[in-house]
């Protein structure tokens, strides 16, 4: 696999776990203007699932899911950080982290990845600045 298909497939997984942390989250959610956000934002990660898999497919590769021991992980961190606290405020705060280590990543598979093609680099840039704004919108919960 070259660098671009490398970074590709790191957005690729970066977003679907977005989409997979906030499906199983939402159903501790009571507060509903928390649960409105977490809906837009996870409709924003489908969104960027689709467009990350769209650039996979246009370099002749195919989209590989998060693992099962990734989706498993972040199950069980989810149950145990939230059996004792369902506030919105513990819930942005777990939110916050989430999108700070999806941030740290990608940045770092940039990084790791120079010889990438633009529109893989672009899109791994576009996905930081969504997760900035996320974490921006998701402050006014803590």
């Amino acid at each position: 696999m070259n660098d671009s298909n490398e970074l590709l497939a790191e957005i690729y997984r970066g977003a679907e776990m977005g989409t997979q942390s906030i499906d199983l989250i939402l159903n501790k959610v009571s507060d509903p203007q928390m649960k409105k956000e977490l809906i837009r934002e996870r409709k924003a990660y489908e969104a960027f699932g689709e467009k990350a898999a769209d650039e996979i497919t246009n370099h002749n590769e195919t989209p590989e899911p998060v693992s099962k021991m990734q989706e498993m992980g972040a199950w069980m961190g989810i149950q145990m950080n939230t059996l004792l606290d369902k506030s919105p405020s513990h819930i942005a705060d777990l939110m916050i982290q989430g999108n700070d280590m999806g941030i740290i990543g990608i940045t770092k598979s940039v990084n790791k990845h120079k010889d990438a093609d633009d529109a893989a680099v672009n899109l791994a840039n576009e996905l930081v600045r969504m997760q900035q704004g996320h974490i921006e919108n998701l402050k006014k919960f803590l």
